[in-house]
């Protein structure tokens, strides 16, 4: 026994002690907060049923992102800012279409500033929307561009989360709460592997990122469509996000 302790004393000062996770998410909270932000879009909807088409109106609504670069380009569940599902889901009348034209797209920042900005690419498929903000020429030229904070660097991916893994995903309150920076804890309930690799998470909300216990990014929340409607709320892999953010870049002139 005496034997035991003494190499244990021995090793003491080269065992690594692991920093508990919520120290960890508290400090990322503290530091990346505000990669989560409010995106304020203004929409004009036409819709036409049965060979009759119904006065155009005009729509405005908040949804979540999270910024992904530093120049500001974000990403959201697409559902939560395009309105075609839920209306078609109302009209029972077979051809009819619904035609969506966004007039005005803002990025809310942390100081109550408003960044205009534009849509680069909806991904039906996947429940994405890409928002980049607009180029300001003058600002740039002044050096005075506003500076977004954005999800964090990692120099590895994450592995793949298993059930049960403790995670945590970063949000925001609405206006009536201030806007205030969340945390939500949950857990992994299902991987989900073919025919894409989805994590089935529970508290959480579309457009927000989620990481686990190391603070590593894992994902972005959106939903998984099902002909072309939401079905269930998934967390879609920080890999696939950042693959699909390549393309939208090689687009942008």
């Amino acid at each position: 026994m005496k034997t035991f302790l003494f190499s244990f004393v021995l090793l003491l000062p080269f065992l690594v002690f692991a920093e508990p996770h919520e120290n960890v998410w508290k400090k990322l909270l503290k530091k990346k907060a505000d990669c989560v932000t409010w995106v304020s879009i203004t929409m004009r909807v036409e819709v036409s049923a049965g060979g009759r088409s119904m006065p155009p109106q005009e729509q405005k609504l908040e949804a979540l992102g999270t910024i992904l670069a530093e120049d500001g380009l974000t990403v959201l569940s697409l559902s939560t800012v395009d309105p075609r599902s839920k209306i078609l889901s109302r009209i029972r009348t077979s051809g009819a279409s619904v035609q969506v034209n966004y007039t005005e797209v803002l990025i809310l920042m942390p100081d109550g500033s408003e960044i205009p900005a534009k849509i680069l690419l909806k991904d039906n498929d996947l429940d994405l929307a890409f928002v980049l903000p607009l180029e300001n020429k003058d600002e740039q030229a002044k050096g005075t561009s506003k500076k977004f904070s954005f999800i964090p660097n990692q120099a590895t991916r994450p592995s793949t989360p298993t059930v049960l893994d403790e995670v945590v995903s970063m949000s925001k309150l609405g206006r009536n709460l201030y806007r205030q920076s969340t945390l939500r804890r949950g857990w992994v309930n299902a991987v989900i592997e073919k025919p894409r690799q989805y994590y089935v998470i529970e508290n959480t909300t579309p457009g927000t990122p989620v990481f686990n216990k190391e603070g590593i990014w894992l994902g972005i929340v959106v939903y998984k469509m099902e002909r072309g409607r939401p079905s269930a709320v998934v967390t879609l892999p920080a890999k696939d996000i950042l693959e699909i953010a390549e393309q939208v870049r090689t687009r942008t002139p």
